[in-house]
């Protein structure tokens, strides 16, 4: 069996995210679908924001003026989108997860929560305006997380909890060891 070494954000995050994926739902239960989609995506990228701004403020530069003044110009943009937090993290900490199975697939549950807040169930215009990414979520989501496609119309499935929580899950322990490889001396 494989021994994890885990943040203690990351720690925090998976004690919240595995009670939300062992309960069963109803199908029906659109509500309860949602909120635990909508609560392990927040969870993680809550516990990932975390971890870059502990290597910030770890970072030798931002003991400068300099340094501070220029991470104070971009600090917004770097949590804006999870494109740029991991160009954040390859770039300034080289912590590369972007091609890996576990981002990928994590990227599903991202994809869906988008789908749930911002399109209220359906894929947002923005997330069919580029082909490939439509075509990428089309496939990603039934494959990863069960969830059917009506056109743009989100229906999700009993196993959606469950599986998001798993993805969340697995996507946390694959960050936080790579993480902890390229900064085995950070305390979070």
């Amino acid at each position: 069996m494989k021994s994890w070494t885990l943040t203690e954000s990351g720690e925090t995050a998976l004690r919240r995210i595995i009670p939300l994926g062992a309960r069963s739902y109803d199908e029906r239960d659109n509500d309860g679908i949602r909120a635990v989609v909508v609560s392990c995506a927040t969870l993680v990228e809550a516990h990932v924001d975390t971890v870059l701004k502990c290597l910030f403020s770890s970072d030798e530069a931002m003991t400068l003026p300099l340094g501070q003044k220029l991470h104070a110009e971009v600090e917004d943009s770097i949590y804006r989108t999870w494109e740029s937090r991991r160009k954040w993290l390859s770039s300034a900490f080289s912590i590369n997860i972007t091609g890996d199975k576990q981002t990928q697939d994590f990227n599903a549950v991202i994809d869906l929560r988008n789908c749930l807040v911002h399109g209220d169930g359906r894929l947002t215009d923005l997330q069919v305006a580029k082909a490939k990414d439509f075509f990428r979520i089309k496939e990603q989501l039934p494959r990863v997380l069960k969830v059917k496609l009506n056109g743009r119309t989100v229906i999700l499935t009993a196993d959606v909890p469950m599986l998001s929580a798993t993805v969340s899950r697995d996507f946390i322990l694959h960050f936080d060891g790579a993480v902890l490889n390229a900064h085995p001396d950070i305390s979070i």
